[in-house]
């Protein structure tokens, strides 16, 4: 019950946002399934979206995301680098815990020069206890992944990724660790 709430949440959020070009995010790993939608928004480089990271055994990350994305060097396409932040709602299993963290950070994706069908692309976010609600007293996260454009607007991805919550009066946990795979779809 408690997991179709979540989804249910999460399709509000995404209908919620104007259209634009969209990119829904499809990825595994022996644990968790996690599932991304992003919209561009106006003015331009602005984008909004809504991600679901489900584990079978530590419960589900849900989060509403907003970067100010842009080519560090116009009129080359190589580098694409995004500047923002995350909301996340944790409902942690294993503590039976709950709450919230506003956590910033970035992401890049990096296209090599020599052949544009590869990237290499990665993300970091942190959230302190200042910004951390209810149980939650932290949030940190990063990954890194390698990228293949399978097709014009579809990319296949094997990557690493590490999701550690802090709680208050106990020690961090991690949330889920390892590796992990997926599509992305531009439409």
């Amino acid at each position: 019950m408690q997991f179709r709430t979540t989804l249910a949440g999460l399709a509000v959020m995404a209908l919620a946002l104007p259209a634009a070009a969209d990119t829904l995010d499809l990825n595994l790993s022996s644990d968790a399934f996690g599932v991304t939608y992003v919209r561009e928004l106006p003015p331009e480089g602005l984008e909004a979206g809504a991600g679901l990271l489900y584990h079978d055994d530590d419960g589900h990350l849900l989060e509403a995301q907003m970067h100010l994305v842009d080519q560090p060097e116009p009129g080359r396409d190589a580098l694409l680098l995004g500047l923002g932040g995350k909301l996340v709602y944790a409902d942690d299993d294993v503590r039976d815990a709950t709450g919230f963290s506003l956590a910033i950070g970035g992401k890049l994706n990096w296209t090599l020069p020599r052949y544009n069908r590869a990237a290499v692309g990665a993300s970091l976010y942190f959230a302190p206890s200042v910004t951390s609600t209810s149980d939650i007293d932290g949030y940190q996260s990063y990954a890194v992944q390698g990228e293949f454009k399978v097709l014009e607007d579809a990319r296949i991805y094997l990557g690493y990724r590490h999701v550690e919550l802090s709680f208050d009066g106990a020690s961090d946990r991690t949330f889920e660790d390892g590796v992990y795979g997926g599509i992305r779809l531009d439409f």
